[in-house]
């Protein structure tokens, strides 16, 4: 990462960038965070997670092992169905200090001219993203 302090989306790209593309082992990433499971161990179901991600349960079990053979989640099985997972925010630091890969496009990192224009474009009356 840059000396700047990126903003969540940033990260989140810079995350799966780094994941080799991996959307569904980003998204389980982001959603055991957004549970808090970088302080303390979050008990959840590989459904659960699905339904957070809009992901198939089987999709979030093969992206949990992938999350822990790269050592980025430990986890602990309660039951059948629910785990204890914890982020490893080390590992997490470690992975976004690593380089990019080398390409000549990279989602997010190189200028789009075409995305630029839209940027003026005026949200749609019922967006509420903005509202207060």
């Amino acid at each position: 990462m840059s000396g700047h302090s990126p903003s969540e989306p940033q990260i989140t790209l810079e995350v799966l960038i780094r994941l080799n593309g991996d959307y569904a082992a980003t998204a389980v990433l982001l959603a055991l965070l957004w549970r808090g499971a970088e302080r303390a161990p979050v008990r959840i179901s590989s459904r659960t997670l699905a339904g957070y991600t809009l992901m198939g349960h089987q999709v979030v079990q093969r992206a949990l092992l992938r999350l822990e053979e790269r050592g980025l989640i430990r986890s602990r099985k309660l039951s059948h169905a629910t785990g204890a997972y914890t982020v490893d925010m080390a590992a997490l630091r470690e992975l976004l200090r690593s380089p990019l890969p080398e390409r000549d496009f990279l989602p997010g990192f190189t200028p789009i001219p075409a995305l630029a224009q839209l940027q003026s474009v005026e949200p749609p009356a019922d967006d509420l993203s903005h509202a207060t």
